[in-house]
Order: C-alpha cells, then structure tokens, then sequence
C-alpha cells in the first residue's frame, strides 16, 4: 500500500504558520469578546445607587403668593348675572360705609350692571379699564371724594339696601363671591388699602363671613342676632392683622 496523503504536503502534527497564526487571532478575539459580555451582563445585573435621602434639617419650599385678581372689563364680562349683582353690591357697601365717597350710588344695582355691560360691549378698548374706573364713569364720578365730618355720618339713602347678615343669608351662593369681590376692588381702589389688606381669596373671605354669621348648608334661618350684623363690620375684622412694632431697642 502506499503512504497516506500529506494534505498541502505538511508532516503530520505540523500546521503551517499562516494558519497558526489565524487560529491565535480568532482565540484572542473569542477572549476579548467572551470578557466583554460578563462585563456587561455584571453591569447591568447591579442595581441603581440609591437616591439621596432628603435633608430633613431643609425647609420645604414655599409656595409663591397668590396673585391679586384683575377686575377689568375683561374678567368682568366673563361673569354670570349674580356674580355681576352682588359685585356692584359690595362694591357700593364699601364705598358707601368706608369710603364714604361725595357720589352716591342712586339707582338700583341692576341698573348699574346693566350700565357697565354696555359701556364694556360698546368699545373694546374699554375693556382694560377696571371696573372700579368704569363705575366712575358711568356714575360721572371721577371726580369723588371722601366726605369728611358731619356729611360722613348721614345715613345712606332709604332706597340703598341694608348689606347685613338677612341680606348675606338671602344671597345666592354667586351674589356672595361677588360682593366680596366687588368689595375688595373698592377697597383697592378707593381706598388703596391704607386701613389693612385682604390678601387672601375672594372664596376664603366667602367661607369666613359664613362662619362669623354660623351659616351652614344646613341652616333653614340665620341667628337673629347676628341678622343685623353689617357684611362690612365682618369683612374688617378678617382684613391681615398688623405685625407689632418692634419694641424700643430690640
């Protein structure tokens, strides 16, 4: 027999060095390949760091102050008829028994809500003014003043309604949010804050009249002692209580 076949003429147990080398290539790319993935798959098994637990010697932070709201000819067209009625209410029992203004309000209240969506409706540019300025207008009262003395203590007009604790109970819900705010833009307005703030929100200053009056949704009647009780006196005592001054020295 002759001798077995010599593949590419190699001596048995003998590769060729191009091949050595190639197979020494691939192994050390399997290696570095085989390394990468346990790296990986390590990595991704670890779980996330823990997050930093909060310093509880750190203030929470506050919340920023309510804005004040705008009562334009905008925001006031957007208003239903009650908000609107009781809006003109407040707004003339602030005028009337804390500015004790030198122009009266002499028609009905609905009167003058019919007045303002007029004058809002007919010129769109008016509608930046606030309600306070158009009330001036249409009153023909820009020129007002405060009364002093003697004519600060007459008694309103018999026609003006009595704004007081019947008046607020008898009140749609709408009517009430609004003589607030009515109340409060004269305030502003007219009076420019000078005697105390009311900085918190028109609803707010809503449910405190309820509690000073101790009406509830419950209530059939309200208590006939405080049936009398003036809407006004009751918003003064909820304006922002004066910090101290500070004693000599300190």
């Amino acid at each position: 027999m002759g001798q077995p076949h010599r593949r590419h003429g190699a001596e048995p147990g003998k590769l060729l060095p191009a091949r050595l080398l190639r197979i020494a290539w691939l192994s050390a790319t399997l290696l570095l390949l085989v390394s990468a993935g346990a790296a990986f798959h390590a990595g991704a098994q670890q779980p996330a760091p823990p997050a930093p637990a909060p310093d509880a010697a750190s203030p929470a932070p506050a919340e920023p102050p309510a804005e004040a709201p705008v009562y334009d000819g905008d925001w006031w067209l957007t208003l239903g008829g009650w908000e609107q009625y009781g809006f003109v209410s407040g707004y003339e029992d602030c005028y009337a028994s804390e500015y004790r203004g030198s122009a009266p309000f002499t028609k009905e209240v609905q009167s003058y809500v019919d007045d303002l969506n007029k004058y809002f409706l007919a010129d769109p540019t008016r509608r930046k003014q606030t309600v306070s300025e158009a009330l001036d207008a249409v009153r023909g009262a820009a020129n007002d003043a405060p009364l002093s003395g003697a004519k600060a203590e007459n008694p309103p007009p018999s026609g003006q309604a009595v704004y007081d604790g019947r008046f607020w109970f008898d009140a749609d819900p709408a009517a009430e949010l609004g003589f607030v705010e009515g109340y409060l833009a004269c305030h502003s307005a007219k009076l420019k804050d000078a005697d105390g703030k009311f900085s918190k929100a028109p609803a707010e200053y809503v449910d405190l009249i309820n509690k000073e009056f101790g009406i509830t949704e419950d209530s059939d009647d309200i208590d006939s002692d405080k049936a009398p009780v003036k809407i006004a006196d009751v918003l003064h005592r909820l304006k922002d209580e004066e910090a101290a001054p500070p004693e000599p020295g300190v």
